[in-house]
């Protein structure tokens, strides 16, 4: 009678464990589940404000003393990023990564083209396949922002990227 005492104490401390596990296990899964939904509560840093300027502008693709321009509409996207108040701890800023990009919906005429500021003092844009975003943009973390050399500030700061649809029209006036 002892040892059959035993073995069902043995299975019940079996069933206990397992139970016990499973639980873990679920309360585990849950919380990831609530995190996947909800994600980070407290971030160090925070978009804080988003701006588009959006313009049109004819390019001369002749060169001066013509009136050949291809017409383009820009729209220059702002992206400030500020320091979240309601965290404490101190963090810096590494590098921001901006993917896939996606345009749900070709315009029907043009083609859109997303550009990075350029690295001349003359324009903060220009169009050619050098400034050309194909797959992601990467500003790095520094002392202080600096849209040409892609720089945010590592405490926060502003970052520009611009979307362009160019070929909408050529117009050529004699």
């Amino acid at each position: 009678m002892e040892d059959f005492n035993k073995k069902i104490k043995k299975i019940i401390y079996f069933f206990i464990a397992v139970f016990i596990i499973a639980l873990i296990v679920t309360i585990i899964c849950l919380l990831m589940l609530k995190y996947e939904v909800e994600g980070e509560d407290n971030m160090p840093f925070e978009l804080s404000q988003m701006v588009v300027v959006s313009t049109a502008e004819g390019i001369d693709t002749e060169g001066e003393n013509t009136w050949n321009f291809n017409i383009v509409q820009n729209n220059d996207v702002y992206i400030h990023i500020s320091k979240n108040k309601n965290y404490k701890e101190t963090e810096i800023i590494k590098n921001v990564i901006i993917d896939n990009m996606v345009i749900d919906e070709a315009p029907e005429k043009g083609r859109i083209v997303v550009y990075r500021p350029s690295d001349s003092r003359d324009a903060t844009y220009e169009y050619g396949e050098d400034y050309e975003v194909k797959e992601s943009l990467i500003y790095e973390g520094a002392e202080e922002t600096n849209l040409k050399e892609l720089n945010l500030a590592n405490q926060g700061g502003v970052i520009a990227l611009r979307y362009c649809n160019s070929e909408l029209r050529k117009i050529f006036i004699r």
